[in-house]
């Protein structure tokens, strides 16, 4: 009879347990529909450093427009505008990412009051790993740098015109 009375004594207990995670799922929910309506309209904007070039990327990180100030082909070579449009477009997807992490914060949190699978089903994959940062990519390649003289002639000799 001792094994009964301990039974119907952890029932309330586990009945509290139970009502507190599916209070936390519910939450959960809430805020992960909330960031996803927030993600869906979320646009972030970068610019180069030589203020060249600015780059609008939606929340996936995926570029939607790239704007040139119009002096952009007489300030700059092709290889550096190229140079600037990738810093822009690189800056703006990492600045997509940063405002993810953050709208996806508050349901990180409220994960960590809850038990996680392998803690419910021994041998099951973790999903609290689902929000790790990715690494950072290698650069790819290596780009010429141009000296002055270099990039003078370059105009000066209307070499642009040449290389097509």
């Amino acid at each position: 009879m001792g094994s009964a009375d301990d039974v119907q004594g952890s029932r309330p207990m586990l009945r509290d347990q139970v009502d507190t995670l599916l209070e936390t799922f519910e939450q959960q929910r809430r805020d992960l529909d909330a960031a996803r309506v927030k993600l869906s309209a979320a646009r972030v904007k970068a610019t180069s450093s030589d203020n060249l070039v600015e780059v609008v990327c939606g929340a996936n990180g995926v570029p939607i427009e790239v704007n040139l100030v119009s002096e952009a082909f007489k300030r700059s070579t092709p290889e550096k505008l190229g140079r600037s449009i990738i810093e822009a477009t690189q800056a703006a997807a990492a600045a997509a990412g940063q405002l993810t992490k953050e709208l996806f914060a508050p349901i990180v949190t409220a994960a960590d009051d809850i038990p996680d699978l392998p803690d419910l089903i021994p041998g099951a994959p973790s999903i609290r790993g689902l929000f790790d940062a990715p690494s950072e990519p290698e650069p790819t390649a290596t780009q010429k740098n141009w000296s002055p003289v270099e990039e003078d002639e370059y105009y000066r000799e209307r070499s642009y015109l040449k290389e097509r």
